[in-house]
């Protein structure tokens, strides 16, 4: 009559079977783990975590386990900018400053480029908001609707609208990006 073997015994004769990871395969098994605990983290972060409980979080790790996490803890921070959202910025770079203390100098050089980026970005955001509004509004006078018939107009729910402002929006985004990869590299 035959052995019965558990789960565990099966799972183990597969392994030995399989044979062992490559060198490049446990580094990238690796890599995937530091990404998956860094996504984690910002979304913990970004959803209200304390940048102190940011740091007890990173502690749990060994020394040199918690290098790959903060790097891949950057990364996706950088990653969650999102043009426009002045509040996210700021969260953003107050995590990535609490990380990286030492890349301070490197991370304030980015944050004045991101902050001028974002001003800019406002800018061009808040005209073309005008005047989509003042061609809408226009429209509706020549269709006879004005005065109090008129209450707020959003030309953003109009799809065309919608294309003009994310038209306006790709430069500043490619040079978002441009800043993102910056921000990702300093670890």
């Amino acid at each position: 009559m035959g052995e019965i073997k558990s789960a565990w015994e099966l799972a183990m004769e597969k392994a030995e079977r399989l044979g062992k990871l490559s060198p490049d395969e446990r580094s990238r098994q690796k890599e995937e783990e530091y990404r998956s605990i860094g996504q984690t983290l910002v979304e913990k972060y970004l959803a209200g975590l304390g940048l102190w409980q940011l740091e007890v979080e990173l502690e749990k790790y060994s020394t040199d386990y918690r290098e790959g996490v903060k790097a891949a803890l950057i990364s996706r921070l950088a990653d969650a900018l999102v043009l426009g959202d002045d509040e996210r910025l700021e969260r953003i770079i107050a995590g990535i400053l609490t990380v990286a203390p030492d890349k301070r100098e490197n991370v304030e050089a980015i944050r004045s480029q991101l902050t001028q980026l974002f001003e800019e970005y406002g800018e061009v955001e808040a005209e073309a908001d005008r005047e989509m509004e003042k061609s809408a509004k226009d429209i509706l006078h020549q269709l006879r609707i004005s005065g109090s018939a008129i209450g707020e107009v959003n030309p953003r729910v109009v799809p065309e609208c919608q294309l003009l402002l994310n038209a306006l929006a790709k430069p500043h985004a490619e040079t978002l990006e441009g800043l993102k990869k910056s921000l990702a590299e300093l670890c």
